[in-house]
């Protein structure tokens, strides 16, 4: 999948930006501040619908306008052209793909396949459980529609249960029945995510293990185990008999204790837990390989590399290292880099990159 142009108007800092793209990187440099990050915001919404920075559309809204309007034009593989439109005036979206008006989510997800790495994203190695179910659930996601519609299913009923039990814990309610209808289907959805998150791990394990080896100069060995309360050879059976045997303890919490949203991934890093014991420089190498594992994983299933987008945290890594991601990214990957750093640029090839230097919401060609 390549960006072939984009359009913002009163975006972030940006009253009209229009810009075309003919290379496989492409690299925004300039100050902090001055709006690098704003235009490859731009490019994750157009492809996922929601921004890295923000869930709500009027964070986004240019200071002092009313809305804000982006486009883009995206080829695929088989050089189709893919067009992407999203204007929001403050209080309604309207998403159009192919001058079709998008009404669900679900519509777009996964057509324009967007992977970004973001500081944020730290949290996935160093964070919370929720951090890393979110990476997982995210990827598999993009591929795969049956375990979209499950996972959002899922997420739904846990809230309306949530619901119940908050009722339940201050006596407003006394809802069992529904409970074990709700509990019911928690095992079935619960189950079928399991059973694609540990198959989805056998296959991206491989890329994995040996792209965190490619980029470490073999210095790392690294692992990812899967975590759960229920019992992995009779998932189904384990999650409803702890669904009974803790509802007592849920209705005192006023919150759903079990089920495949406590699940969480082990990462390791030559054999040691990699939040415990991992240095920042091993954690910041893990994540970039998880990143590069997820862009091969999605064309080995869908036979197209996604859109990469890395924001700041390709200058944190040294020289060597730097370069054997480069050299990855060279497999007609389109990648789109903003940094502060000069040495970054100097690798640049100019043969197959573009470079923009961007200062006050002014984006130039250099």
């Amino acid at each position: 999948m390549k960006l072939k142009k984009i359009e913002l108007s009163t975006f972030r800092n940006y009253d009209k930006l229009e810009l075309e793209f003919s290379k496989n990187i492409v690299c925004f440099t300039g100050l902090n501040g001055q709006g690098k990050t704003n235009v490859v915001e731009a490019i994750a919404v157009l492809g996922l619908l929601n921004s890295f920075r923000t869930n709500n559309y009027s964070d986004m809204i240019k200071f002092d306008s009313k809305g804000f309007y982006l486009r883009a034009e995206f080829v695929n593989k088989s050089g189709r052209e893919l067009e992407v439109k999203i204007s929001y005036d403050g209080e309604v979206k309207k998403i159009f793909f192919q001058n079709k008006r998008i009404i669900r989510f679900s519509e777009l997800w996964g057509k324009i396949p967007v992977v970004y790495l973001i500081p944020e994203e730290s949290l996935v190695t160093s964070g919370p459980p929720a951090s890393r179910r979110d990476f997982i659930d995210k990827l598999i996601s993009m591929i795969d529609g049956e375990y979209f519609s499950a996972l959002n299913d899922y997420n739904k009923i846990i809230k309306q249960k949530n619901k119940i039990l908050s009722a339940m814990k201050t006596g407003e309610s006394s809802s069992y029945d529904m409970l074990k209808i709700y509990n019911s289907k928690i095992a079935e959805l619960g189950s079928l995510i399991y059973k694609k998150r540990k198959s989805f791990l056998e296959d991206f394990l491989v890329l994995f293990k040996n792209i965190l080896l490619n980029i470490s100069d073999g210095l790392y060995e690294g692992d990812i185990r899967y975590e759960t309360q229920s019992d992995e050879k009779e998932y189904f059976k384990s999650l409803s008999e702890n669904l009974s045997k803790y509802l007592n303890t849920e209705i005192r919490r006023g919150t759903t204790a079990v089920g495949s949203h406590k699940d969480d991934l082990i990462f390791l890093i030559n054999g040691r837990q990699l939040r415990n014991y991992g240095s920042k420089g091993q954690h910041k190498l893990f994540l970039v390989a998880l990143k590069l594992s997820g862009i091969e994983y999605i064309k080995s299933v869908t036979d197209e590399y996604p859109v990469f987008i890395m924001d700041d945290l390709y200058s944190e890594i040294d020289d060597k290292k730097s370069m054997k991601v480069a050299k990855i990214l060279d497999n007609d990957i389109q990648t789109f880099i903003t940094t502060s750093s000069g040495r970054i640029i100097d690798q640049l090839d100019p043969k197959i990159s573009q470079l923009y230097k961007i200062e006050n919401g002014e984006c130039i060609a250099v």
